[in-house]
């Protein structure tokens, strides 16, 4: 007889949460190609991907953790959505929406880049579309 809740073997379990990482890393993907069109739908997209990165436990890599608001999960687009300052050494992130301010260091006196890679990029776009209009 099969007992109805068995323990799933650790191998299931990492399967599980490799496929749940492409399929976040997959939601961000469609939130930026949709935002310009429907940013509830990008929003929607984000709230979609926290609960399966809460539901399987996972760790969103850094450039993915960037793009947007932990309390309001709304997707965010330098700019538009969030402010973007920099600061002595510090990367000041504010949400438009719910007025959260995230505070990231970057760089050292060793002379690395740190957390500017991630969202340097987004941030730099966003200032050269600026320049341009």
């Amino acid at each position: 007889m099969k007992m109805p809740h068995q323990k799933r073997r650790r191998g299931q379990i990492d399967e599980f949460r490799e496929l749940a990482l492409e399929r976040v890393t997959l939601l961000f993907d469609q939130a930026e190609k949709i935002f310009a069109k429907n940013s509830e739908l990008a929003d929607r997209y984000v709230r979609a991907a926290w609960r399966l990165k809460t539901r399987y436990n996972l760790r969103l890599p850094r450039d993915i953790r960037l793009k947007f608001c932990r309390k309001c999960l709304c997707y965010w687009k330098p700019g538009i959505t969030c402010r973007v300052r920099v600061k002595s050494r510090t990367i000041i992130i504010t949400c438009l929406r719910c007025g959260r301010v995230k505070r990231l260091p970057y760089g050292s006196k060793r002379g690395s880049e740190g957390n500017l890679g991630a969202l340097g990029k987004s941030v730099n776009t966003a200032c050269d579309q600026k320049l341009e209009d």
